[in-house]
């Protein structure tokens, strides 16, 4: 009767994947690097560091699975890297998802330690994606028109629908046979003890498969569409298309994208192994046990993020931020609009912190000019209107956090009385290399300037000297 939240279950398997990587190496391992769905939202992102920290595990990043693949990809063609921009298409069908991702390859110049290097870089520009297209679909349509037919040869009563232990061995003959049948045209099913036991022979064309997944094959094209409108590009502008993941592996997959693509599909990564090869490469330039030649990374945003200030309660202040907040209330955040009945209501100001396609890890500061007192605001998801509804009840794309703002009045009425110049409240944000979004600080700034008069010297001075104190007086100003 042991009940356990999903963290800990994934912190469960997280920690038997560490327990198989220490029997391997014989080595203490606890750092790690953890590949998660690009479509993973802010929440499933803090939960996946909360798993592998009830594990025991260090994360030294998350890293979506389509850019861990196209890390793979670039580490071993760093050569064929240059200047110009190169434009790959990768095609991901898993077993529970499919993901259709465009990423842009070529070398940057940065400086490290005063030294310029050049390095290659991948950029993610486009995603596409479908959270339920995989595998796992195709292979429980087969496992029902197995148990199907097993139903209806009526070696028993029972029904085998209805017996949880006959359907498991249904599901993985169903495995096994999607497998076969990708590379055979025809293939003999058999399960020993299906149920009462009874055994199961049957012979299965691919041709039945394929018609048992027809609406599973039309879904194909949108995630290649979704990339490419995202990236606002054509498919003209693609270079190469290459297939990964074990779904692409069935013909029928195959000669879907071998019709939108027009050319021949790339096979040249290992479809199975590509994200965790991508992951590993990310693992050993960040931890301190190896050495590896740079390749940067740039993920995009999924999910738009934006502010929205919310109302606040009216603050008892110093007459003099009473006049201010009055006279700027015309050009706050919160606008007071008066309604058709005579009553006021607030309008609520949203602006833009991460749009839609933003490339990542990144730093922003948002500056808030026309707040004299304390206030309060929200880090919400912006409207997804690009997504199917379904998709955004699936995202679950909730609002992120609430952040209340204090100290804002007392640090006004300290300056105020001080001469200094307000020069906004500035709030400084980080999406980090996991995809996580923080508030790293919150400041008030203001500016105070100070006249200088200097005494007359005795002897009268020279040009050259009175250009000089002429610069210093108009430039001298004290930041605080």
């Amino acid at each position: 009767e042991t009940t356990y939240t999903i963290e800990e279950l994934v912190a469960q398997l997280l920690e038997y994947a560490r327990d198989l990587a220490v029997a391997h190496t014989d080595q203490r391992i606890k750092d790690c690097v953890i590949t998660v769905p690009p479509f993973f939202n802010q929440a499933e992102r803090r939960a996946i560091l909360t798993a592998a920290d009830m594990a025991g595990l260090k994360v030294l990043s998350l890293m979506s699975s389509n850019a861990a693949v196209a890390l793979n990809y670039g580490m071993f063609r760093r050569k064929e890297i240059n200047a110009t921009a190169q434009n790959i298409l990768f095609y991901d069908m898993g077993a529970s998802s499919t993901t259709a991702t465009i990423a842009s390859y070529q070398t940057i110049k940065t400086k490290d330690r005063g030294y310029t290097e050049t390095n290659p870089q991948v950029t993610v520009l486009g995603l596409g994606y479908d959270r339920s297209l995989g595998g796992l679909e195709m292979q429980l349509r087969l496992r029902d028109y197995l148990a199907k037919n097993f139903n209806e040869v009526k070696k028993t009563s029972n029904d085998v629908l209805e017996s949880p232990r006959g359907m498991a061995k249904l599901l993985k003959e169903a495995g096994r046979l999607a497998k076969v049948l990708s590379a055979n045209s025809d293939h003999l099913s058999q399960v020993e003890g299906v149920l009462d036991e009874e055994d199961f022979k049957l012979m299965v064309k691919r041709e039945e498969f394929e018609d048992l997944c027809l609406d599973v094959f039309e879904r194909i094209r949108a995630p290649i569409d979704a990339a490419l409108i995202s990236a606002g590009m054509d498919i003209s502008a693609i270079d190469q298309f290459i297939i990964v993941g074990g779904g692409t592996r069935i013909p029928r997959v195959q000669t879907v994208l071998q019709e939108i693509w027009g050319k021949e599909l790339g096979k040249n990564i290992n479809a199975d192994e590509a994200a965790a090869m991508g992951a590993v490469y990310r693992a050993a330039d960040l931890g301190q046990g190896f050495k590896v030649k740079k390749f940067h990374v740039k993920e995009a945003i999924v999910f738009p993020i934006e502010i929205e200030v919310k109302s606040q309660k009216r603050v008892k202040t110093h007459w003099f931020q009473e006049l201010t907040r009055k006279l700027l209330s015309l050009v706050d955040f919160e606008r007071q609009i008066e309604n058709e009945d005579g009553s006021t209501s607030t309008k609520v100001v949203k602006r833009s912190l991460f749009a839609l396609g933003n490339s990542y890890p990144q730093k922003k500061v948002m500056t808030f000019n026309k707040h004299v007192a304390d206030f309060n605001f929200s880090v919400n998801y912006a409207e997804n209107e690009y997504l199917p509804k379904l998709e955004v009840l699936a995202a679950n794309v909730e609002n992120i956090s609430h952040i209340v703002a204090s100290g804002v009045t007392a640090a006004f009425a300290k300056h105020n009385q001080e001469g200094s110049e307000p020069k906004g409240i500035k709030a400084h944000f980080n999406m980090d290399d996991s995809g996580v979004l923080t508030l790293a600080a919150m400041e008030a700034v203001f500016e105070k300037s100070i006249l200088v008069e200097e005494e007359k010297p005795e002897e009268e001075e020279s040009t050259l000297s009175k250009l000089g104190s002429t610069i210093s007086k108009l430039f001298f100003r004290v930041r605080r």
